[in-house]
């Protein structure tokens, strides 16, 4: 009875965003300092969407096409424009909001690396907070990509593998890897995305979808705590004071479910309908099972690769580096 307590309090917690909105509040009293409010690039009244209607959507946010002006060369190019949906109406929560948003795309601004989505600003007069701007591609996310391209997919895993592994260089934590995050430019490299994205969109009155998340955390993220209480709160969330820390050893374990993914064209677990079934699975330290996965695909090298890199203890799982070099000698 604990465990089925644990594991529906657990799923709502990730179908509402996990953090707390109070996680930040201590601060709430200092007004935002220059730096905070100001995003990194502006890119207002050089952006405007191509289309009425988003082509793709997450938990979050809806993405439309569309076009950004460079006012120093003139040249137009095709942008993806992302919009947070469901932003509270109060003056303050949408101030709290954009200052977190600031925050963290100024941290993704300051990447550069093939295998990273380019961040190139923030529009302020297309929604009710600022929309992250980026480059479109054709490709789209990496299922399209690799639905008929076999051949290729150690290819995209090794890139994942070095975009991962230089975030790690940055001691930035991407939080949230699967293959709904890792998109395809023009020339079929793979570009990570969306990371830290959970960590400024912590808010309670977001409508929001449980994207299937689960399938990708470590079971450290996911480990019931006794003498922690879960109940229901005056908002409806059920919460607890003690949430697990990401860290570069969790995203290790995530990477080797998107790896998983990548090769086999399936969901981690496709075989278990449900994801507190996952949660569960995983906690009894099963992991997925070779002969169901697709196995010619599979050379032994690889899989062990990914048996450790999905070990039950944290300080047991590779860095990416010393996963990088592995990859690269297959």
């Amino acid at each position: 009875m604990w465990n089925l307590i644990y594991l529906i309090g657990l799923m709502i917690q990730i179908a509402t965003a996990v953090y707390p909105f109070d996680s930040f509040m201590d601060s709430s009293l200092l007004p935002p300092t220059a730096e905070e409010q100001a995003p990194h690039r502006d890119l207002t009244g050089q952006v405007t969407k191509t289309e009425d209607h988003y082509f793709a959507y997450g938990g979050f946010s809806e993405i439309y096409r569309g076009e950004w002006r460079n006012p120093s060369t003139g040249k137009v190019v095709r942008v993806a424009i992302k919009l947070l949906r469901g932003i509270h109406t109060d003056p303050k929560s949408l101030a709290h909001t954009i200052k977190r948003l600031n925050r963290e795309t100024r941290v993704w601004h300051s990447l550069e690396h093939k295998n990273i989505l380019p961040f190139l600003g923030l529009c302020r007069e297309i929604g009710p907070s600022p929309a992250m701007i980026s480059p479109l591609y054709d490709n789209a996310d990496v299922h399209r990509y690799i639905a008929d391209r076999l051949d290729d997919r150690l290819a995209v895993i090794l890139g994942v593998a070095r975009g991962l592994e230089y975030l790690h260089s940055k001691d930035v934590i991407h939080g949230d890897l699967k293959g709904h995050n890792v998109l395809m430019d023009d020339d079929g490299t793979p570009l990570l995305s969306d990371f830290g994205r959970s960590k400024f969109i912590d808010h309670r009155g977001f409508t929001t979808a449980f994207a299937g998340s689960a399938r990708y955390m470590a079971p450290e993220l996911t480990a019931a705590e006794p003498d922690v209480v879960y109940g229901e709160d005056e908002h409806g969330t059920y919460e607890n004071q003690g949430t697990p820390n990401l860290t570069k050893e969790t995203d290790v374990f995530a990477f080797s479910m998107l790896a998983l993914e990548i090769l086999t064209g399936r969901l981690p677990f496709f075989y278990l309908r449900q994801d507190t079934t996952v949660i569960a699975f995983v906690q009894d330290g099963k992991r997925p099972e070779r002969s169901r996965c697709l196995p010619s695909v599979f050379t032994d090298p690889m899989w062990a690769l990914l048996e450790n890199c999905w070990d039950e203890a944290p300080e047991r799982r590779p860095i990416m580096s010393s996963i990088v070099e592995c990859l690269e000698r297959m």
